[in-house]
């Protein structure tokens, strides 16, 4: 299927000794694609430390009945920050139509609530699910192309793989991809367009175009956008010692006196109320959150507090709760959260 197989490249050396024999990276001289995973977190990592902008888009047409849906998404990722916009959260549009949501490393703010994890925060560079599902779906195989960037490997497939169709209760009638890979190390393109039923036995096959594109890497300014400075910026970070969680305002408007949050931590199975701010919570503030032995949530603004019941648990598996922090507000989304225990 030339889907497996990985080469010693990915763990982020070149396959070349010599620079001037061939392109350079973590993907040089690809000859098969990489496992979904590995493909996917290199593509992550590259992208992390590079300016790019990037265009994604999904549609989807019932074949008898000729209705369709798109969603498209666009990110511009530069020194600055990583500001997303897609279509398909209506209440967070800016004035071009589309949600906005900015990105900081360890921030996701959008109009709405600023989400802060001191492990990082990785905006949504390409829907990985859909491209997993293209990847063990299509028999992509290596071609050469003519003439074309000798620093990108094409594979195409126009045939699919029985066995995964299978697997994914798919009855597929057409598949047409054809996939860019970079030896820099990311995904410089995707093509797709599928039909096929699902499940395999529905009377009905949809039509499915998937398309993804990178372009101006390393050449890219993005300025963060107006919204931000008016979001309610709380981070968070546990204490050394693991036992309180020590919150700082960051910026923005002031956090009201009685506001009520909610916590939970790796022993907790659901959040738990009843701490609140026994003042107003302003800019350049800083509380400590902590259990008491009752197992419930207290507030400290007067500095590291003395009566900690244990410990903050943290998630030592990926699948574990992690430590998760918001207000609990009267009406409408939460303003805050903070999360901390994986990079999300």
């Amino acid at each position: 299927m030339g889907i497996s197989g990985v080469t010693a490249a990915l763990a982020g050396c070149n396959s070349s000794s010599d620079e001037s024999d061939g392109p350079e990276g973590p993907f040089a001289d690809l000859q098969e694609l990489p496992e979904t995973e590995a493909l996917l977190t290199q593509h992550r990592r590259t992208l992390d430390d590079r300016s790019f902008v990037s265009e994604e888009e999904r549609m989807e047409n019932p074949s008898e009945i000729g209705a369709s849906e798109s969603t498209a998404q666009t990110i511009r990722s530069g020194e600055a920050g990583t500001l997303v916009k897609a279509d398909d959260i209506a209440r967070n549009l800016s004035s071009d139509g589309k949600q906005a949501v900015w990105f900081t490393g360890t921030a996701r703010i959008s109009r709405i609530t600023h989400t802060f994890n001191p492990d990082g925060i990785t905006p949504p560079y390409i829907d990985a699910e859909t491209v997993s599902r293209i990847v063990s779906v299509a028999e992509l195989e290596r071609v050469d192309v003519t003439g074309d960037d000798e620093e990108v490997y094409v594979f195409e497939a126009s045939s699919a793989d029985e066995e995964a169709a299978r697997e994914l209760d798919l009855d597929v009638s057409a598949i047409d991809v054809r996939m860019e890979i970079a030896a820099a190390g990311y995904i410089r393109s995707i093509e797709t367009e599928l039909t096929a039923a699902e499940p395999a036995d529905a009377e009905q096959a949809t039509t499915s175009l998937y398309q993804y594109d990178v372009t101006e890497l390393g050449d890219v300014t993005v300025s963060e956008p107006d919204f931000v400075s008016d979001a309610v910026r709380i981070e968070g970070e546990l204490s050394e010692d693991g036992s309180t969680l020590v919150l700082d305002h960051a910026g923005g408007p002031a956090v009201s006196a009685d506001t009520e949050l909610i916590l939970q931590d790796a022993n907790v199975s659901q959040p738990q109320r009843g701490a609140s701010f026994p003042a107003a919570f302003e800019s350049g503030d800083q509380a400590h959150v902590y259990w008491t032995a009752a197992e419930e949530p207290a507030i400290s603004v007067d500095g590291t507090p003395s009566d900690v019941a244990r410990n903050f648990a943290v998630p030592s598996q990926p699948e574990e709760r992690v430590v998760f922090l918001s207000e609990l507000p009267e009406t409408g989304p939460k303003r805050f959260v903070v999360r901390i225990g994986q990079r999300e």
